[in-house]
């Protein structure tokens, strides 16, 4: 019975000692989402939602995405900061279905 023990303590320090930092960046979780109507006629650089301008930030899916919006269109927005920050920008932009 002791065996088992130190045989699965064994297996548990070996795979905490093999797991990767980047493995768990991978699986990070952006901090904010947007959820709102557009309001005036979206650009590459940058959208703004319910009144609120946001950046855009450059090479992401958000930057393709903004081209096939309209005003009146309702989306989440994907910002790679809290929006308690100065600049967060935008990394994705998810349409609703019924907008």
């Amino acid at each position: 019975m002791k065996l088992a023990k130190i045989g699965f303590a064994l297996a548990a320090l070996a795979m905490v000692l093999c797991s990767r930092p980047d493995v768990a960046w991978a699986t990070r979780v952006f901090t904010a989402l947007v959820t709102g109507a557009i309001t005036a006629a979206p650009m590459r650089s940058q959208i703004e939602v319910d009144h609120h301008t946001y950046r855009i930030k450059a090479g992401s899916p958000a930057e393709q995405t903004a081209s096939s919006l309209y005003v009146g269109q309702i989306v989440d927005l994907v910002l790679d900061a809290p929006t308690t920050e100065s600049t967060p920008a935008v990394v994705a932009i998810n349409k609703h279905a019924g907008s």
